[in-house]
Formats: C-alpha cells, structure tokens, sequence
C-alpha cells in the first residue's frame, strides 16, 4: 500500500471538487478501480456524483445503488458503474465474474461502495478512499491509499488546491 494523502472536504461541494479532480485525472490516466470506504452518511455518494459530474452525467441522475446494487452511467468517455454492496451477503459467483468483466473493460470507470465485502477478489491496482467525519458537521477527512501501483501519484498533485489542515 502506497498512502497519497490526506484531503480535508468542509462541505458536499468540496467533497465533490475532490472527486472531480480525481476524475478528470482518472480519465486520462486510467486507474481501476476506486474503492470507497466509510460509514453511512459519510460522502462516498457524495463522491461518486462529483466524479460523473466531471464526467458528463447530470448529477440529479446519480443516485445511491444500495438497492439495486449497481448503477450505470453514460459518458462520451466510456460507462461509469457504481456499485453498492452494502446489503450484499456472499458475493457469488455471478456478482464475482459480473465486477471483473467491467472492471477489466476498457472503457469502464468503477466505483465500488463497501467494498470490504469483495476486497479479496479485487485485481491490483486499485485505489482507495476512506472517508471519516470530522469535528464539524460537514467535515470530512479522506484519506487515499493506492494498491499494486508502480508510480504515477499525478492524482494527488492535482488536489492540492483543497484544505489540509
């Protein structure tokens, strides 16, 4: 694990700059997938909209897949899939084969929400983001950490216009 850094969001606004930072990057770099950690309510979807945001898609299309656990999202870039496990038991052999197809095609940009209940298929790399609440009733503290990559930290350079306190 390589740790990028820390980012301090101070709102759903900042949070979503952060996110679309990391998206405009992504898009020209390719990184699969960004996995989001965090208890509910602490801005992983928040995240996700800001990052189709930069992307193209109309944020009042993104909504949480808790339910359905995946949402797909056109870009003139390529598909954004949003995934959700939070209310998924056992990851079978459907869901497994499912995630990697998108995960290993080309034109794909994942975004895994719990993915604590996949971690141990995710192919390297990868990268992750942590989110925990601050003192502040909209403060958020994201951390990212990359997995199995060999260099490239432009993605963290790019966010420096954010707070870190």
């Amino acid at each position: 694990m390589n740790e990028y850094g820390q980012k301090i969001s101070l709102s759903e606004d900042e949070t979503k700059k952060i996110a679309a930072k990391i998206a405009d990057n992504f898009n020209k770099n390719k990184i699969l997938p960004i996995c989001l950690k965090g208890n509910l309510g602490s801005g992983k979807t928040v995240f996700v909209k800001g990052f189709a945001e930069c992307l193209g898609v109309n944020v009042s299309n993104v909504k949480s897949p808790t339910y359905t656990y995946l949402r797909k999202y056109e870009t003139s870039n390529g598909n954004i899939y949003h995934f959700d496990y939070y209310r998924l038991e056992e990851a079978d052999n459907l869901v497994l084969e499912e995630l990697d197809e998108i995960i290993h095609h080309p034109n794909s940009y994942v975004l895994i929400e719990w993915p604590e209940k996949i971690e141990h298929i995710l192919p390297k790399p990868y990268m992750e983001i942590r989110f925990e609440a601050g003192e502040y009733p909209n403060k958020r503290i994201l951390t990212i950490n990359r997995y199995g990559y060999n260099g490239n930290s432009k993605i963290v350079s790019t966010l420096s216009y954010t707070r870190s306190y």
